[in-house]
């Protein structure tokens, strides 16, 4: 049957094709002989040729881009391949094509070719393989309970008798397992109501109530904490952007936190309770559980990161065995922060868990704790996000030094390893911790890294953002610190005084500071080219110490006054104060030191202009040579053009 019908369409197409040749060809006879009458102008044939150029653009070069879509289905046309003899119908990949099939549109391609025309273009950087990525305003995911469960109300702890109440409240504890959408606020509003209030009912209940927790208990309340809690935490909102700054972004807060926050509440409680058993309940609160909690640290929600961080420090508490394990999952977390994400929202609230366990440790310090400081929390001062979490982690250092005194070399050292150069902030981060580390570093100790903290130091007086000047210059607030250089201030004045003289030196009118010195005997006379410096010296010349302070302090006052005169060299008058207040103590402890760092200074400078004066005259005596090389050049090119003319 099948084959007969093939027959019938293939006597069908040939005879129409003979006709349509019958009828081209006497068409062509006629044209033919109305040729021979008159012949073809320019025009004609001009056009003639543009037909046969758009005839051959018509043409398919491969049949499968010009032909009609084939709906026989692939199957059918490789059975008519095997059986039907060869005939004009052309095979391409297994496919019948019809060649005299009438052409329709010439730059039509098949619909899986040009498909991507209805594909989204990209409008954002975030936006990846052309799907536009959606914004998302939870930090987690959370899987419903499958179906519709009815979150049914059980009678209260009041209303059953005493000897049914851990199984009423076994019965209430398992009921929470169901889990609920929270993305959608308006579905199944009555039984999250009461999902809640069975929460706050259980932690109430433990809080009230003294009773001895049976192991079946420790079971099912661990396991209705992990159903609501534990879950995985998605990627952050930008991946490959800025960090989180909490001044700037605003923070992804969970949409399930009310039910959350009791479940949080109401486990916290039980393991705070008096009749808690860590005994029994470390069968299901182990490493694996432990880990877990770990991992929701990076949180994007601060609330929840809050309540890991209560939970995970009662964890600590009651929990000896887990104790050691805790710690070395913590140092795993810093180590990949450090040397491999960077990113973890939950390093402030780790940190601020160890700055507790640190205050507990034994004396004297295990080694274990000493490269936990040297190898995690040092490293910890070069990560980009360090202003999130650098309170807590200035407090755990500052721990440790109080516990050993002798760890504060290495602390410091590993400060000035990781200072940073050109980030102004982190800067003065390190500044606030150098200075609460010089608050408690004893005399001994400061001895041994005075060099090169100011040499640092030195570097932050003279930097040209203000803050950094003036964080460091505030050091000498403190008693503390004043006490700390009285112990090497020859030492100390030698690095700090070019610094400190850079600031004073730009900031004097040295005319009225002439003209309003008072003279004395033994006063150096002060010209044009005097500084402030050659001024201060002067005044310690004096054979009475008495008369030294008081020409001392009328000087001070006079640079103080000048202060809002000043046009030129640093702008801000609080770092000249502050600079002017240190060169006042310096002066006070040691004014025989302070003119010897003055005289070495001076000798210095002049010293460096007389090599900044030679290396100049070296360069204008190249230049000179290379000029007169370059006109004897041109000279001798010119005499021989004029021989080659002349010739």
């Amino acid at each position: 049957m099948m084959k007969s019908f093939k027959k019938l369409t293939r006597a069908k197409s040939t005879s129409s094709n003979s006709k349509k040749k019958d009828a081209s060809v006497s068409s062509g006879g006629a044209s033919s002989s109305s040729s021979k009458d008159k012949k073809p102008t320019n025009s004609e044939k001009n056009s003639r040729d543009k037909e046969k150029e758009k005839d051959k653009r018509k043409t398919p070069t491969t049949p499968t881009l010009l032909t009609p879509k084939v709906q026989t289905p692939i199957a059918v046309s490789i059975s008519q391949q095997q059986t039907d003899p060869p005939s004009s119908n052309s095979n391409v990949n297994g496919v019948q094509v019809d060649i005299h099939a009438p052409i329709t549109d010439p730059l039509e391609v098949p619909h899986s070719l040009h498909s991507f025309e209805n594909y989204p273009s990209p409008q954002h950087h975030t936006d990846i393989d052309l799907i536009k990525t959606p914004k998302r305003h939870n930090s987690s995911r959370f899987e419903p309970s499958s179906g519709t469960v009815e979150f049914k109300r059980l009678p209260t702890f009041h209303e059953v008798p005493v000897e049914e109440r851990l199984d009423l409240f076994i019965e209430k504890v398992d009921q929470c397992n169901v889990m609920f959408d929270f993305s959608d606020p308006s579905s199944e509003l009555t039984n999250k109501e009461l999902k809640t209030m069975t929460l706050q009912e259980l932690t109430n209940f433990i809080a009230s109530n003294e009773f001895t927790y049976t192991e079946e208990i420790y079971q099912h309340v661990v396991t209705m904490f992990k159903t609501n809690i534990f879950r995985p935490i998605p990627p952050p909102v930008n991946p490959i952007g800025d960090i989180y700054d909490p001044d700037e972004d605003e923070p992804v807060f969970e949409l399930s936190w009310p039910h959350m926050q009791a479940v949080y509440d109401f486990f916290l409680t039980f393991v705070q309770s008096p009749d808690f058993n860590h005994t029994i309940a470390k069968q299901f609160i182990d490493h694996k559980f432990v880990l877990t909690m770990l991992e929701l640290f990076d949180s994007e929600d601060p609330k929840e990161r809050d309540c890991l961080k209560t939970v995970l420090h009662r964890i600590y508490g009651k929990f000896l065995s887990l104790r050691a394990f805790i710690r070395r999952s913590i140092n795993n977390i810093f180590l990949q922060f450090i040397y491999e994400t960077g990113r973890f929202n939950g390093i402030p609230e780790l940190l601020e868990i160890l700055g507790s366990i640190i205050n507990g440790f034994a004396l004297p310090l295990k080694e274990e704790h000493k490269n936990f400081l040297c190898r995690i929390l040092i490293p910890l001062h070069k990560a980009r996000s360090l202003s999130l979490y650098h309170p807590q982690l200035a407090y755990c250092v500052v721990q440790f030094i109080e516990k050993d005194e002798k760890l504060t070399e290495d602390v410091v050292n590993g400060l000035l390893k990781y200072w940073p150069k050109v980030n102004s902030p982190k800067e003065v981060m390190f500044l606030n911790e150098i200075e609460d580390i010089l608050e408690i570093m004893k005399p001994s100790e400061f001895l041994k890294i005075d060099t090169p903290l100011f040499a640092q130091l030195a570097k932050c007086i003279s930097s040209p953002h203000f803050q950094v000047s003036e964080k460091a210059l505030c050091f000498w607030n403190s008693d503390r610190f004043l006490g700390l250089i009285a112990e090497d201030n020859e030492n100390i004045l030698s690095i700090l005084y070019p610094s400190l003289y850079e600031i004073i030196s730009q900031n004097i009118p040295q005319d009225q500071a002439t003209a309003n010195s008072t003279p004395t005997t033994n006063t150096v006379e002060v010209g044009d080219d005097a500084d402030g410096d050659e001024l201060l010296d002067s005044h310690y010349e004096h054979e009475s110490n008495s008369y030294v302070n008081l020409q001392h302090q009328q000087l001070i006052s006079q640079f103080q006054n000048q202060q809002s005169d000043v046009s030129g060299g640093n702008w801000n008058n609080t770092i000249t104060a502050l600079a002017l207040g240190a060169i006042n103590f310096f002066m006070e402890l040691n004014p025989e030191l302070y003119q010897k760092c003055a005289t070495l200074y001076e000798e210095q400078s002049h010293e460096r202009k007389k090599q900044d004066a030679q290396r100049a005259a070296k360069w204008e005596q190249l230049e000179k040579l290379a000029e007169e090389r370059k006109a004897s050049l041109d000279q001798n090119v010119s005499s021989a053009d004029g021989n080659g003319q002349g010739r």
